[in-house]
């Protein structure tokens, strides 16, 4: 009985090592890790549009499936006659590839699974087409401005996406030979809230490969410029510490400056001055540094640029007081109206997230060591401790006025004139 039950066990875990090693290399399709996912559930999930089998047949996303189909038809209307034949064999042979991208397995059939290929990736290249390449916006789903932010914003989620050669043999069908049309097109929609993402990239049937969906390819572009990555080498030693929060640097004589970089990573600290790209806060802002920091935590390369910089960010932001010297500063231009939102943000943005900030190394060394130099150093303490406020400093010079005046009552007092 005992032999039979081993047996029995053993055979079952053989098959699930096979089942494992033959897939488990082929995902890149994720959940969200559980600990991210609990600080900001909404973050993450899709308010209007299913992409992928992920939210496939959520009640509150179905709407949009009829226009999936409208948007199909919209497409085939370009395609010289074609009929939905032509997406369909195009994809059928991917299925089982496109299946194994995703870490979560799911029970969709494959006729079903394929049927979402393809009106799924249809509904995005029909979008770019009707944003971009004719300017014939749907009047229906788009009516209402807001939904079309929206949707843009669902198509970058995490959870929300295709695999990206999914999209790419779409775009052939439409555009052969023209592909990066549509990806510079794409990436074009998220060039406003992502300051200096690079849109004119090219891509080839090689590099392509390295793209794993469409956050992967916001995320692959969004970089710092390269004198920036010069500037921002990492200490010889490998040591750094955080830095202060921007009012205590500013007691400090630290000086913010909005900053002329190219991106958004682009921050430089020269001469006492810490100069910071502006940064837009909007009501979509946490949800778009949210997932592309998720996904960055699945990538080996370091640095992690936005996962940085948000925790440089963390660094100098710790209450709305902060914020507001931030918005003096034309630092942060804030949408969202409230100083405390914008520093809760920040401070809850990279929660159980791990803490590194290499890439602003040696910039957070340099600040550190203007900050505790010893001049510096005495002249925060006395605008923290008496001048931190403007009657504070009137009552310092009020009181100096009288020491003095009882000075020279004193001094001629003793010596007084003959």
């Amino acid at each position: 009985m005992a032999d039979e039950i081993t047996t029995t066990v053993c055979t079952s875990i053989e098959e699930k090592l096979q089942a494992l090693s033959s897939t488990f290399s082929e995902h890149t399709i994720f959940r969200v890790p559980r600990l991210l996912y609990e600080v900001n559930e909404k973050a993450y999930e899709p308010e209007i549009i299913s992409i992928g089998p992920y939210y496939r047949g959520k009640n509150h996303l179905k709407m949009m499936e009829v226009h999936k189909v409208r948007f199909l038809g919209m497409l085939l209307g370009r395609t010289n006659g074609h009929t939905a034949e032509v997406f369909v064999a195009a994809l059928r042979g991917m299925v089982e590839k496109a299946r194994n991208c995703y870490s979560e397995s799911s029970s969709i059939s494959t006729k079903d699974f394929l049927e979402m290929l393809v009106l799924d990736g249809c509904f995005i290249v029909e979008l770019i087409h009707q944003l971009f390449l004719d300017r014939n916006m749907d009047e229906y789903v788009f009516r209402v401005e807001s939904t079309l932010c929206r949707i843009l914003l669902d198509l970058i989620l995490f959870e929300n996406q295709l695999p990206f050669f999914v999209l790419w043999e779409l775009f052939g069908i439409i555009r052969e030979n023209q592909r990066n049309i549509f990806v510079n097109c794409f990436l074009r929609l998220f060039g406003d809230a992502m300051p200096g993402l690079r849109v004119d990239v090219v891509y080839d049937y090689n590099s392509i490969k390295s793209v794993k969906h469409l956050l992967d390819l916001v995320r692959g572009n969004w970089l710092p410029s390269r004198v920036v990555e010069d500037h921002s080498r990492a200490p010889k030693d490998g040591k750094w510490s955080l830095i202060r929060s921007a009012t205590e640097l500013k007691e400090a004589g630290i000086r913010f400056k909005k900053g002329e970089g190219n991106t958004l990573f682009d921050i430089m600290f020269r001469n006492g001055v810490l100069e910071i790209p502006m940064i837009t806060i909007s009501d979509s802002t946490e949800s778009l540094y949210r997932n592309v920091i998720v996904c960055e935590q699945f990538e080996k390369e370091d640095p992690k640029y936005l996962t940085e910089f948000t925790t440089f960010m963390d660094c100098l932001i710790n209450s709305g007081k902060d914020v507001e010297l931030l918005c003096h500063c034309g630092i942060i231009e804030n949408w969202l109206g409230n100083d405390e939102a914008v520093a809760t943000m920040f401070n809850r943005i990279t929660d159980n997230v791990g803490v590194s900030i290499k890439f602003y190394a040696q910039i957070c060394n340099d600040v550190n060591e203007h900050y505790n130099a010893l001049w510096n150093k005495r002249i925060a303490s006395l605008r923290h401790n008496y001048f931190n406020t403007p009657w504070a400093f009137i009552s310092f010079l009020a009181a100096a006025f009288l020491l003095l005046l009882t000075l020279l009552q004193t001094t001629f007092t003793i010596f007084p004139r003959h």
